[in-house]
């Protein structure tokens, strides 16, 4: 398809996959952010299903559809019909939302982020309609979609003036992958599409979480450095980021990445993406003394990404 990323790109996309139902690509307008979903649908040979988000969404009746009084029938959407669709089959489903930030995410994607949230898949749940009718669709019982597995959320956001800012509550459930540059053009065989079941996929993640589990002494050099910045800046990491780093970090390295760079990535990220809500100007040297400590810790320069982004930090005040 003539499209170029970076190797490392796509082992984040797939250990993504492993971690979460919702991954947020963000960057400058031009990279490549639609793309990637789109040529991995046509990949798999299932399309990635693209909802293109209007800055007038409001509510979530936009992606889910709504049930009309008057004339008595759903108006359902693409969005919906996808995920419908997706309950049948064991293939690997692809939604886009593109363009997510256009308008508050929050307003159109709450519940669905409440839903992915819940530990027991067959709590996934959501209210269509609230009462239920003879002729219902078949999987829709008591008024109620049981949101299936093999399905991925994938987000677009351009980081500019026309758009929202991207609350925590979504960047602490999606897996964000920056996309600042354009693709450059390099050889590369050609690959014959094939059609990958969501049942082989999972067993490949299964096996990864068998063979490769964050070792022991990097997640007692996480309980050190959680104290640390707790002490120093009042962040937290969170049930949450640390499961996330636990089925991250072992897809990232059965994609051939290194434990460290999953761990360095998942800290950018996830945990030091917080203090840009800290008052910069008084936390100067404790972003330094948090550096250092980095290095101290798991290695010096080993931790490249988290360095660089406390760098850009100490840079904009």
């Amino acid at each position: 398809m003539h499209l170029y990323y970076e190797i490392r790109t796509i082992r984040l996309m797939f250990a993504g996959l492993a971690s979460t139902k919702m991954i947020l690509l963000q960057g400058i307008s031009g990279t490549g952010k639609t793309s990637l979903p789109y040529s991995m649908g046509k990949y798999f040979k299932n399309d990635a299903t693209i909802a293109s988000v209007q800055p007038s969404w409001r509510d979530r009746t936009e992606l889910f559809g709504y049930f009309n009084e008057f004339t008595k029938k759903f108006n359902e959407t693409e969005f919906l019909r996808r995920i419908y669709e997706a309950s049948y089959n064991d293939d690997i489903n692809v939604i886009v939302l593109d363009e997510m930030n256009i308008a508050r995410v929050e307003y159109y994607f709450a519940e669905m982020l409440s839903v992915l949230e819940m530990p027991d898949p067959n709590e996934w749940k959501l209210e269509l309609v609230p009462a239920s009718w003879p002729d219902d669709p078949v999987h829709l019982k008591d008024g109620k979609l049981q949101i299936p597995q093999n399905v991925w959320y994938v987000g677009t956001a351009n980081n500019d003036d026309s758009t929202f800012a991207v609350s925590d509550k979504v960047y602490d459930r999606a897996l964000v992958i920056n996309l600042d540059s354009k693709g450059v053009p390099f050889e590369a065989p050609e690959t014959e599409a094939k059609r990958i079941s969501y049942k082989y996929i999972e067993s490949l993640y299964q096996k990864a979480f068998k063979d490769h589990p964050v070792s022991q002494k990097v997640l007692d050099d996480i309980s050190k450095l959680d104290l640390y910045v707790i002490e120093h800046f009042r962040v937290a990491f969170g049930n949450r980021i640390m499961k996330q780093m636990l089925l991250f970090v072992p897809a990232y390295v059965a994609c051939g990445g290194t434990e460290l760079d999953g761990i360095d990535y998942v800290l950018a990220t996830k945990v030091f993406r917080k203090f840009e809500g800290l008052n910069l100007s008084l936390i100067r040297d404790e972003i330094r003394g948090l550096i250092a400590y980095l290095d101290a810790v798991f290695g010096r320069g080993q931790m490249k990404e988290c360095i660089s982004y406390l760098e850009r930090l100490q840079k904009m005040f």
